[in-house]
């Protein structure tokens, strides 16, 4: 089975492979998100580097947000583009599905979303809820706290594996947001 993960949602572009049991890893570096400009050029280099093409590829795992609101559509598309022109299927993932996958027990996954606002996935036996929460309401829940922006690479390759052996596949795949853009908040849609 090989797999071609992707996540887009943060400052680096994040490329997962798995091929046999052979991983890989790339990220781009921090700093001006121009994700849209060179995300088909890392993939082709990346695919290339390991001798494989898009075709080859058996299916493919996409973080789907919460994070950067040009960043989800940007990794969103793109793998929706493979599947469609492959005929592959798709893993979608949320940013805070990926620390917590390894984990048991309560985990909360937090993700700062500045002045004291969060968004969190709270993970347990199998169940999954998803908040906006302020600090003072995160404090009031117990478990073990994550930050998202610490996951990595290997957990994205690891949660996507996970997810496809379980069948959690789709043929294509949606951003998933905790809250709408403020454009959308500001013209009360």
């Amino acid at each position: 089975m090989i797999l071609l993960a992707i996540d887009t949602t943060a400052e680096s572009i994040i490329l997962a492979l798995k091929k046999d049991d052979k991983e890989d890893f790339f990220v781009s570096e921090k700093g001006a998100k121009k994700h849209n400009s060179v995300l088909l050029r890392h993939i082709d280099e990346f695919l290339a580097k390991n001798g494989l093409t898009i075709r080859d590829l058996d299916y493919f795992g996409v973080v789907v947000g919460p994070g950067s609101f040009t960043g989800i559509r940007v990794g969103v598309a793109t793998v929706n583009a493979f599947a469609f022109a492959t005929g592959k299927k798709i893993v979608e993932i949320t940013s805070l599905e990926i620390p917590a996958c390894r984990e048991n027990g309560k985990t909360i996954v937090t993700l700062d979303c500045r002045h004291g606002n969060y968004y969190c996935g709270i993970f347990e036996d199998g169940k999954k809820e998803y908040l906006a929460l302020n600090e003072a309401e995160l404090a009031s829940y117990e478990g073990k706290k994550l930050k998202a922006e610490e996951s990595k690479p290997s957990d994205l390759l690891y949660c996507c594996e996970e997810k496809a052996r379980k069948g959690e596949f789709c043929s294509q795949a949606k951003p998933f947001y905790l809250k709408k853009s403020s454009a959308e908040r500001e013209k009360g849609l």
